[in-house]
């Protein structure tokens, strides 16, 4: 017995269990056939579901809604499809054992009534029968039934009525773990669906994560994109504002039209007027020809005006005209061109603070303040870090052609840990150099929070992170000679934002002289 108690409890399949139970008690108890009958519904049993359901034995009346259906047997019969497969709980000496709750013995089995196959019994010589019902904490499970050519001794049978309550266990953990992994495939392919709902109606499929601040921002999405409402999103940089703005527009009326984004600390403020609304031809020096617009191009769709916080005044003054009559004039022209432009524009200054200190206009702070949204930090949804590292590593597996399947356990701790100053953004860039340095399919991510050792491509070994990146952007602005702005300038070389590049040099306490900023345009 203690064999066949080994083999029950190293598995979790329950038809397994129920194998080895049968099968040990032949081999163990010199047994002619041993059999379970498990107590379910006839959709429940896998029998009834491929071969349609088997009349149940003993019944006379009305369809049965559980029955003990045969789960496994062993011995002279295997097949568990047969005339004792389905039987009426209180029929037949089975379905006694199940209404009773008790064992049955009989060691003169030709004799008593119950057994009603006599032919069955003496063409096999069986002489002794013993059922047992296979209860767990007061909850009937099926009987197990043993059929014996010899004798069974009143010892052996309480052996086999403790071995009972072992199998009624075990059988009970493997029919738990059963309906675990049923609930976790029914939940991932109800997830999978709504995903795809999500993609197909919600437009949010770049948008990753699941906490409860993540889904009151796509509440808001949903309420205010049927809207042509003027929307301001705030939040610290890397938050992903850009992938809002999209997700606004790609559930807007106006998604069948174009959305435009520019970014408006990406150009030197004497042509961020021209970036906007265009010129004519002759309007500047360098103007050779007629330019159209960024609002031009997004007539009937939606303009995301990214960093709008570091628009020059007499921008400011322009788009306020804009937002106000939806005309302007292009640079160097006298003719007002109408549009029907839906503007999102998105900022990590304070603006409030911005209008106080007299850097921004108050009246375009509230035209652009209609439907303010907060994008949260990512300290904000730890929870959605997960989710974020396996989309991105998904991303980094095709960038880098690499097999990266998933990070250590040990990575995601650091990485839940971590405060994420540069939010999404900046767990992108970790885990990128990660990805990069890692030599197998599972990534060792260093921690961000403290510094990690890391080699540069000129196999230059830094104490951490941070000097890792001093000196690439030091490099950069020795490329650039300095110059920040602009097409040539560190912040394009470094494919970054010029304010976020600005930040990084204020945190790293790195300094250019501001003369050199804007050569060209020959500033003190």
């Amino acid at each position: 017995m203690r064999d066949i108690t080994a083999r029950i409890t190293a598995t979790r399949d329950l038809d397994d269990v129920l194998a080895s139970i049968t099968r040990g008690l032949v081999e163990s108890c010199d047994a002619v056939l041993a059999r379970i009958w498990l107590l379910s519904t006839d959709i429940e049993c896998p029998v009834c579901s491929a071969h349609g359901p088997v009349p149940a034995r003993g019944a006379d009346e009305g369809p049965v809604t559980a029955a003990l259906h045969l789960r496994a047997s062993h011995g002279s019969h295997t097949n568990l499809a047969g005339h004792y497969h389905r039987i009426r709980v209180g029929a037949l000496k089975i379905g006694q054992i199940a209404a009773s709750r008790t064992p049955v013995f009989c060691n003169n089995v030709f004799d008593d009534d119950r057994f009603v196959d006599k032919q069955w019994i003496e063409a096999q010589a069986i002489r002794a029968f013993a059922g047992y019902p296979l209860i767990f904490r007061d909850e009937l499970l099926g009987v197990i039934g043993i059929f014996s050519t010899g004798a069974i001794s009143e010892h052996d049978f309480q052996d086999l009525q403790i071995f009972a309550d072992q199998a009624a266990t075990a059988i009970r953990n493997a029919q738990l773990f059963a309906e675990i992994a049923h609930l976790n495939g029914r939940l991932a392919l109800e997830n999978a669906y709504l995903q795809q709902e999500i993609r197909e109606e919600g437009g949010f499929e770049d948008i990753v994560g699941d906490s409860p601040a993540l889904r009151a921002v796509l509440h808001e999405i949903e309420q205010v994109a049927r809207t042509d409402a003027t929307v301001l999103l705030t939040g610290e940089t890397g938050t992903g504002k850009e992938l809002i703005a999209r997700a606004i527009h790609r559930m807007s009326r106006r998604s069948a039209h174009t959305l435009v984004k520019v970014n408006c600390g990406a150009f030197p403020a004497g042509l961020v007027e021209s970036e906007l609304f265009g010129h004519e031809k002759g309007a500047f020096t360098g103007a050779l020809q007629q330019r159209i617009g960024r609002f031009e191009l997004a007539d009937k769709g939606t303009l995301f005006l990214d960093e709008v916080g570091e628009l020059p005044a007499d921008a400011q003054v322009k788009l306020l005209r804009v937002l106000q009559e939806q005309e302007f004039e292009r640079v160097g022209g006298a003719r007002s061109i109408r549009v029907d432009v839906r503007v999102v524009a998105a900022t990590n200054r304070d603006l409030a603070d911005e209008v106080k200190t007299g850097r921004f206009r108050a009246d375009l702070y509230y035209r652009l303040h209609v439907f303010p949204m907060r994008v949260p930090a990512l300290r904000e949804r730890r929870g959605d870090v997960p989710l974020l590292v396996q989309h991105l590593l998904m991303h980094l597996q095709r960038k880098l052609a690499k097999p990266l399947r998933a990070i250590t356990a040990e990575s995601m701790t650091r990485l839940e840990r971590y405060t994420w100053p540069g939010n999404v953004r900046e767990l992108q860039n970790v885990l990128e150099r990660a990805a990069v340095l890692a030599r197998g399919p599972i990534v060792d991510v260093p921690d961000p929070n403290t510094g990690a050792m890391v080699q540069a491509p000129e196999h230059t070994v830094f104490a951490s992170l941070e000097d890792a990146e001093r000196t690439h952007i030091r490099e950069a602005l020795q490329r650039t000679d300095g110059v920040i702005h602009g097409p040539g300038g560190a912040a394009a070389l470094l494919k970054v934002n010029p304010t976020t590049l600005r930040s990084r040099m204020e945190r790293l306490g790195i300094l250019t002289p501001r003369r050199r900023e804007f050569p060209s345009e020959g500033r003190p």
